[in-house]
């Protein structure tokens, strides 16, 4: 008879893997219970996206807990203007350093999407190269460059279509 023994690195990977399922289910279950609050108390939000552009490409991310694809962006932390929430959110979501002054203001839109009333600003930034990613398989599940012929096929939510239709015609894509 052969015993399988669990090497370290194995053992590692295993509950790495299994960490990172629970964080998932924790993040779905928190959007869920935020979705129940939004519906009931209808508040007034502000959150901040990024658009990373390399020539014709869009970067795209697709967070655990929503349906559709998006971009890196948040809430801003007490007293954090949009470009610091930008910065902060690439570090966070996609592993992306971007100093906030390259972050230029670019689309306003107000959403009631999900029963809130949410103010969105979308600040850009065009890179040179394509810049390493690094997600954290958690908030965020996948990340990647996108053609901007193909971004609007994907599954989107109103406010990311809206900006993109917006950057696109801006870019003359």
């Amino acid at each position: 008879m052969t015993l399988l023994l669990a090497t370290p690195c194995h053992h590692d990977r295993v509950v790495t893997a299994l960490v990172d399922l629970l964080a998932r289910m924790a993040f779905r279950g928190a959007y869920r219970l935020l979705s129940v609050y939004w519906f009931l108390a209808r508040p007034e939000t502000h959150g901040v996206c990024v658009g990373v552009w390399h020539g014709r490409e869009v970067l795209l991310i697709k967070n655990s807990y929503k349906p559709y694809f998006s971009l890196p962006g948040g809430g801003p932390h007490r007293g954090e203007a949009g470009p610091e929430t930008g910065a902060r959110e690439l570090r966070e979501e996609v592993g992306l350093h971007v100093p906030p002054d390259q972050l230029r203001a670019a689309f306003e839109i107000v959403s009631t999407e999900e029963h809130k009333r949410d103010h969105v600003r979308f600040f850009e930034v065009d890179l040179s190269s394509r810049p390493p990613i690094t997600i954290d398989r958690r908030e965020v599940v996948w990340a990647e460059f996108v053609d901007s012929r193909d971004v609007l096929s994907r599954p989107l939510g109103p406010v990311m279509r809206a900006y993109l239709e917006d950057a696109l015609r801006r870019r003359g894509s």
